[in-house]
């Protein structure tokens, strides 16, 4: 739960209201959604902070705040679980995990924040949380931490850890709310990692402060990690966090302070959260209004994906905490998805929410909701990637890659079988025939050399026709080789963060003969191969040309669909280095598939 507002405010930030604003165009995505928790059930006022994950064995344990009698912070709360063995489909009655206070569990006492992490060794369960007399004093508040060896069925009893990751002096404290991780990656691989807040000092010298906390021991002792203590401004709250590719962690914090939306703020350890490398910093262009927001990883190279996919759920209303939305970020948390291209899944009223990744490989969602307020509801729905969108969707029929890496690419438009060079090749139409290549990091070939070549037969005498084109248009960096018949040339070019090289032949080989054609960066210099020839070649800037993430790249198009290859193509493929002339050379002589560092060979059969 968020540190207290003022009521005026909270019921600002949290009661619908009639907008002053155009509601986003982006309708809600086909998905069921199963309400977990009504306000009302089982004798409670609200239910509230959800919190999921899947345990070891492929079970959902949906975890929620449960408010007596209404949705306030400060009141009699408890917290309880409802456990799916079947991937979200059915769940059974909500137990209860904890309530009351040490002495007597039946007493007026508020818990909450939950935020359960599993051991992936062992399968135990980790829950902190925290605990406070449930008045308006709302001091002290304290964090515990429980655990669960049957998978979820039972729960130890929870015990104070104040003396580990709080201090006398500070005031408001909270744990999460979100699962936390276990790291499985590098140095501190095994480790647990959970996002707290505080605060220390009152009125106007009060100071906010994000902290990771961590056990290396399975939860059974947490220790005070990293912690940004906020003298200005900002005010980083409810810290989500996800582990990075690099062994890093990226947490995600609301700012309390900030103006709609523009509250969403992150800030990355390095060290298995024991300091951040630099202080939480606003994430631009990541609308939401003040609310908490769940990250989860969906897709990682280094466990086998083609790219990477961090999930961040939140509603998307930069005033109002509804239309809940899925948002991804595929350069591990450098840029995110803009409203209109992430995934509403909800027009209502939407406030926290959690993620988990199911057995199935589903999307789990657990979300506050509700057609009248954020807080009537807690609902879970389950979805696909492709209900949320791949980054190089449409998906449609497939050309084989034989490079080993599976970059299989997609037809576009009524490409036709036809001879080619070695084999069979494709044919294009100059229409909407193109070839697109996968999002997929092997293909981005960064500040290095490559070598990007093709077989073309073609005979146009005006246009622009593409032949091999990656990441970008106009200025941003982009590597293109393109043949222009009305100019008399191929010409092929680079740009590295506003720095752009461009090498010309000085024919076009648009006589319907079969021509090999590479654009080679090599070193400090671009140059254009035509049949086992260097032709041409310029002074080349460093750089890289493929920084961002979801890149496109097309065979026979440009990247918004213009200058359609008029001909054949046949033996396309992409080198993560300078080939030698030896080597192009084998390749075009004898179609060589022995060439190192390949990372797309489309035969185009």
């Amino acid at each position: 739960m968020p540190k207290r507002l003022p009521l005026l405010i909270a019921l600002g930030l949290l009661l619908p209201t009639v907008p002053m604003y155009a509601e986003a165009d982006n309708q809600p995505a086909a998905i069921t959604q199963t309400v977990l928790f009504n306000k009302g059930d089982a004798g409670y006022g609200c239910y509230r902070i959800p919190a999921i994950v899947k345990t070891k064995t492929g079970a959902l344990l949906a975890f929620a705040e449960a408010r007596r009698t209404w949705c306030s912070d400060s009141q009699e709360i408890d917290l309880v679980v409802k456990r799916s063995d079947d991937d979200g489909r059915t769940w059974s009655e909500a137990k209860t995990v904890l309530s009351g206070t040490d002495a007597n569990p039946n007493a007026v006492a508020t818990r909450g924040n939950p935020v359960p992490i599993v051991d992936q060794e062992t399968g135990k369960i980790v829950l902190l949380t925290t605990m406070d007399p449930g008045t308006t004093t709302d001091r002290p508040r304290t964090p515990y931490v429980q655990s669960s060896v049957d998978d979820g069925h039972t729960w130890s009893t929870a015990k104070n850890i104040g003396a580990q990751i709080d201090d006398p002096d500070w005031g408001w404290y909270a744990t999460g709310p979100m699962h936390g991780i276990q790291l499985t990656r590098g140095a501190h691989a095994g480790r647990m990692v959970a996002g707290t807040n505080y605060d220390v000092g009152t009125g106007a010298a009060t100071k906010d402060a994000a902290q990771l906390v961590y056990s290396d021991d399975k939860g059974e002792t947490w220790h005070k990690g990293a912690t940004d203590l906020r003298t200005d401004d900002q005010v980083p709250q409810e810290i989500s966090v996800v582990e990075k590719v690099d062994g890093g962690i990226l947490a995600m914090a609301r700012n309390n302070a900030g103006g709609p939306g523009v509250n969403r703020m992150t800030a990355v350890s390095n060290d298995g959260g024991q300091t951040y490398t630099a202080p939480y910093k606003t994430v631009d262009g990541l609308v939401t209004p003040t609310v908490q927001t769940s990250l989860q990883r969906l897709r990682a190279v280094d466990e086998g994906a083609k790219y990477n996919r961090i999930l961040m759920a939140g509603p998307a209303d930069p005033e109002r905490r509804r239309y809940m939305t899925i948002r991804s970020s595929f350069d591990e948390g450098k840029t995110w998805q803009s409203v209109a291209d992430g995934t509403r899944i909800t027009s209502d009223w939407s406030g926290y929410s959690d993620l988990a990744i199911l057995d199935t490989g589903e999307i789990g969602l657990l979300w506050e909701a509700g057609t009248v307020d954020a807080r009537d509801q807690i609902r879970f729905a389950r979805f696909t990637e492709n209900d949320i969108g791949h980054p190089d969707a449409p998906l449609g029929t497939t050309t084989p890659d034989v490079s080993g890496l599976g970059n299989n690419s997609y037809l576009r438009g009524g490409t036709t079988s036809v001879a080619g060079k070695f084999g069979q090749a494709r044919d294009l139409d100059g229409v909407d025939d193109a070839i697109q290549l996968p999002f997929a990091e092997s293909l981005a070939v960064g500040a290095g050399d490559f070598t990007a070549m093709a077989w073309v037969k073609y005979g146009a005498t005006t246009g622009n026709h593409a032949i091999f084109w990656g990441y970008n248009i106009n200025e941003y960096s982009q590597f293109w080789l393109r043949a222009e018949p009305g100019d008399s040339r191929i010409r092929g070019l680079i740009t590295t963060g506003g720095n752009t090289a461009v090498v010309a032949t000085t024919k076009a080989y648009n006589d319907n003969a079969w021509h090999h054609v590479a654009l080679q960066r090599k070193a400090a210099t671009l140059a254009i191969w035509v049949d086992g020839v260097q032709v041409a070649s310029v002074a080349s800037p460093s750089g890289s040309v493929s920084p961002g993430r979801p890149f496109k790249m097309f065979v026979g198009q440009r990247i918004d669909g213009a200058h359609h290859f008029d001909g054949s193509m046949d033996e396309v493929r992409l080198y993560k280095r300078a080939l030698t002339a030896a080597e192009i050379g084998s390749i075009r002589t004898s179609n060589s598939t022995t060439v190192p560092n390949v990372v797309l060979d489309l035969p185009l059969g």
